[in-house]
C-alpha cells in the first residue's frame, strides 16, 4: 500500500478563551495518498481553516500530529493560497508570481523565466509587468495560485481561493486549476463552502461537523477525469451527490443553530 503523502493523526486543536478554551478540531484523521485532490466542507467555524494552518506549519497542534512525506528536499513541502487579495500592490505581476522563488534564493534571470512560463500557461502572458490594480480580480487569483505552483511545493494548500469571486469568473478559474493541476498531478488539500466546487474539482471530500470540526464522511467523487465544469454539473449522478453532501452539512447547521 502506498504511503500517504500528508497523514493528518488525531489532530485536536484548541484556542485560548480568557479563562478557558475553545476547541476548533477534534481527533481528526485524514491521509491523502500522492496525487490526491482533497476537499474539506464543512459549516462556517468548523475549524477547515485552521486544519489548512496546521498543515502549513502556521498553526501548532495542541494534540496529534501532521507529517508530509518529502519527496524532493530542493523544493518546499507545501504552498498555500489563501482567500482574497493576497498579491503585493507595489510588486508586477511577474515579480508577485516569482515572490517565493525569489525567498529561496533563485537566480533573477532563472525565477522570472519560471513564474513567466506559468503566467503564460494561465493566459496572463500579456499582463507580465501590469500592477496589480490593474487586473481584475480574477486575474489577481490566478497571479496567487501561479505564485503557489511556481515554487514546485510537495503538497498545494488552498484556503477558499475564490470565495470572494462572482460566479462566472469562479468557474473560469474552476476550469483554470483543472487544467493546471491535472498537468502537474500535485497532492492538493483544499478548502471551500461550496458543495458544488468540492464535486468538481475533488477526487475525495471531507465532510467536518460543527465546531469542534471532527470527519463525519469521507466520500469518493466518481466523475472521471479530466474533468471540465460543464461535463461534471451534467453527469446525472451530479444532483445525487450534491444532496447526500448538503443532507450531512444541513444536518449539523441546524444542530449548531439548536446549540446557538
Amino acid at each position: 500500500m502506498e504511503a500517504a503523502k500528508v497523514a493528518i493523526e488525531n489532530l485536536t486543536v484548541e484556542y485560548p478563551l480568557g479563562q478557558t478554551s475553545v476547541r476548533a478540531l477534534s481527533a481528526v484523521h485524514l491521509a491523502l495518498p500522492p496525487g490526491e485532490f482533497c476537499a474539506v466542507v464543512g459549516p462556517s467555524g468548523c475549524g477547515k481553516s485552521t486544519l489548512l494552518r496546521v498543515v502549513a506549519g502556521l498553526q501548532p497542534a495542541t494534540h496529534g500530529a501532521v507529517t508530509i512525506q518529502q519527496q524532493n528536499p530542493d523544493t518546499p513541502l507545501q504552498a498555500m493560497v489563501f482567500q482574497g487579495r493576497s498579491v503585493f500592490p507595489w510588486m508586477t505581476v511577474l515579480d508577485n508570481a516569482a515572490y517565493g522563488l525569489r525567498q529561496r534564493g533563485v537566480p533573477q534571470a532563472e525565477r522570472e523565466e519560471i513564474a513567466e512560463r506559468w503566467l503564460r500557461l494561465v493566459g496572463l502572458g500579456d499582463f507580465l509587468r501590469a500592477w496589480p490594480r490593474q487586473l481584475s480580480e480574477g486575474m489577481r487569483q490566478r497571479v496567487a495560485i501561479v505564485r503557489a505552483f511556481a515554487v514546485d511545493p510537495e503538497v498545494l494548500l488552498m484556503d477558499e481561493p475564490f470565495g470572494a469571486l462572482d460566479e462566472q469568473t469562479r468557474l473560469v478559474l474552476q476550469d483554470e486549476l483543472l487544467r493546471v493541476w491535472q498537468a502537474t498531478n500535485k497532492t492538493v488539500l483544499f478548502v471551500t463552502h461550496s458543495i458544488d466546487e468540492a464535486m468538481i474539482l475533488a477526487d475525495r471530500i471531507i465532510v467536518l461537523s460543527s465546531r469542534p470540526g471532527r470527519v463525519i464522511a469521507d466520500i469518493a467523487v466518481p466523475f472521471p477525469r479530466p474533468r471540465s465544469v460543464e461535463a461534471v454539473r451534467s453527469d446525472p449522478a451530479f444532483g445525487a451527490l450534491f444532496l447526500r453532501i448538503w443532507g450531512l452539512l444541513r444536518t449539523e447547521t441546524n444542530d449548531l443553530v439548536v446549540a446557538g
